[in-house]
């Protein structure tokens, strides 16, 4: 039984027994340098400069980029940079559709006709047409034909100032209760929601057939540009911004083909 427990001691013994190790240059034997260590410590050595180099890379591909250079580390939809970039494209995308909403909608009501006046194709004869075009749209009365369309009130009040369009006063203006919320008259696209010095809080629909509605100096915009709204849904608080108002009302506007039309033709505020 003593031998077995000899071995053991021997081994023991090796692992703690001190060694020096010298560095000895070869021309003169003159000992560079030298240290000493044991079994033991060189395998602790060994281990903690293991641990040490496998924490450090742990640690740079887990909570650093790096960690997405490794393939199947993660979906690319978990990828946060990812998800951002997305996130911006698509904000870019809705602002690019409606700006182009926007835009078109100013256009047909610049242009009802469609004419273009740009581009290699146009001549005299294109022009003369436009302008005949055009000045029949303008020569239409107030009383246009729009009994077709199932108009839904944007608001009930009291009418502090009519529509005429010799002072340029292209729409009536409605007084009503603070806080009164505005209700679009058909189904269409907002194509213009912002503020303007003079009328204040703005917004417009484009609705079909050409027909675009207006109101202004409203306190709250309910809906942005682009946007999709149905018949009755609100759109803004009626309001008092602006230079060109002196109380809690909405400017309404009603435009068909690019022309002012009175709205009271076909709307009742009462």
């Amino acid at each position: 039984m003593a031998e077995p427990q000899d071995k053991r001691g021997n081994k023991q013994k090796k692992l703690t027994e001190v060694y020096r190790f010298v560095v000895i240059e070869d021309d003169t034997l003159r000992e560079v340098r030298s240290s000493k260590f044991t079994i033991f410590g060189l395998i602790t050595w060994i281990v903690a400069s293991i641990l040490l180099v496998s924490g450090i890379t742990f640690s740079l591909f887990a909570f650093t980029p790096l960690r997405y250079t490794i393939p199947g580390y993660a979906e690319i939809n978990n990828n946060k940079i990812y998800v951002e970039l997305n996130h911006k494209i698509e904000i870019l995308e809705k602002s690019l559709d409606a700006q182009k909403i926007y835009t078109e909608g100013f256009k047909k009501l610049l242009n009802p006709s469609g004419i273009s006046v740009d581009g290699p194709t146009f001549n005299v004869d294109n022009f003369n047409n436009f302008s005949t075009k055009w000045q029949k749209n303008n020569t239409i009365s107030n009383t246009l034909s729009l009994e077709h369309f199932y108009f839904c009130i944007p608001l009930k009040g009291e009418i502090s100032s009519g529509f005429d369009s010799e002072s340029n006063h292209y729409g009536v203006d409605i007084v009503a209760p603070e806080k009164t919320p505005i209700l679009n008259i058909l189904d269409g696209v907002i194509i213009n929601s912002d503020w303007s010095d003079k009328t204040g809080n703005t917004i417009s629909v484009q609705h079909k057939g050409n027909l675009v509605s207006i109101f202004k100096h409203n306190s709250v915009l309910l809906k942005k540009t682009g946007d999709f709204v149905k018949k009755g849904e609100a759109i803004a608080i009626i309001g008092n911004t602006g230079e060109l108002t002196s109380g809690p009302h909405v400017h309404f506007e009603l435009w068909n083909n690019g022309k002012a039309i009175n709205p009271t033709d076909y709307l009742s505020f009462n």
